[in-house]
């Protein structure tokens, strides 16, 4: 496949209470190879969402390390994991699972990505899982020019993360001060989001390139390396995973491949298969 780089995409912003996001719905748009559904650039103060389920894909929260707060992630597989800024939680959904995540600083504003990475057909029934590493457990890589790679999922050079999704999926949190090349390859789908600065991506052709400012995304795939270069020092989120070119159906918090799918992950869900996750105190009762 031609190396490809999309124009610059635009985040939609989603806002309520307590709660906004610069939101990327990349399946809306088009993107029907993405494995990343959505990515949302997000700012959270208190509790704005209550426990409730997900199905078929995966629930992935990065903190930022700007953010103020650290996150705490319940669900209904017994867990109650606290990560600080820096850190990632990896929700696995699969078959299903409640959760609810919230900043463990009342108070103080949570600021993260969260990513719902599709499961390709072979993994949306396998049982759920709760993966995570703390900021301290995240390994780095670094160059004499000041950049650095935080390698939350995957491997970035000769450094790889001890995290174990069902899929071969890369998630490097970028600062970038001068620049460094990111591979693809065949068969797979790049996602790069600018938090922050500004950065140039350029693909092998010498007329293929595009730049991004902060709160904008690009799509790239084919074979070859990208080059990230910072036209002022920047943050950036890296993505990548194999395309995925399966029916694709969502209804509401379950992303399957056909609406049988759907209906037996909201049968499941309705008759408790998902496990309980007890709402905390002053929060309403779950809904779908």
């Amino acid at each position: 496949m031609p190396f490809q780089i999309t124009a610059p995409i635009h985040g939609q912003l989603r806002a309520h209470a307590d709660f906004s996001a610069n939101s990327f719905d990349l399946h809306g748009r088009g993107e029907i190879d993405s494995p990343f559904i959505l990515l949302d650039d997000f700012r959270v103060n208190g509790r704005p969402f209550p426990p409730h389920p997900h199905a078929g894909f995966s629930a992935v929260t990065c903190v930022f390390e700007d953010s103020r707060s650290g996150l705490r992630v319940r669900d209904s597989l017994g867990n109650d994991v606290q990560v600080q800024p820096g850190g990632v939680v990896w929700t696995q959904a699969g078959q299903g699972v409640m959760h609810q995540e919230m900043a463990t600083s009342p108070g103080h504003e949570l600021h993260g990505a969260q990513i719902f990475i599709n499961l390709s057909g072979a993994h949306k029934l396998r049982p759920p899982q709760t993966l995570w590493l703390d900021s301290s457990e995240v390994p780095q890589w670094s160059s004499a020019d000041g950049d650095r790679v935080r390698v939350l999922a995957g491997r970035f050079g000769s450094r790889s993360s001890a995290l174990t999704p069902a899929e071969e999926i890369t998630l490097l949190d970028v600062s970038l001060q001068q620049g460094l090349e990111l591979p693809c390859g065949p068969g797979r789908y790049a996602l790069l989001y600018a938090v922050s600065g500004q950065v140039r991506l350029s693909g092998p052709g010498a007329d293929m390139g595009v730049a991004l400012t902060a709160g904008q995304a690009a799509a790239f795939r084919g074979e070859g390396c990208v080059r990230l270069d910072a036209i002022t020092p920047a943050h950036v989120l890296c993505l990548v995973g194999d395309s995925l070119r399966e029916a694709l159906v969502i209804h509401g918090p379950f992303i399957m491949n056909s609406r049988q799918q759907v209906s037996e992950a909201v049968a499941r869900f309705e008759s408790g298969l998902f496990g309980a996750l007890a709402p905390l105190p002053c929060e309403p009762p779950t809904k779908e």
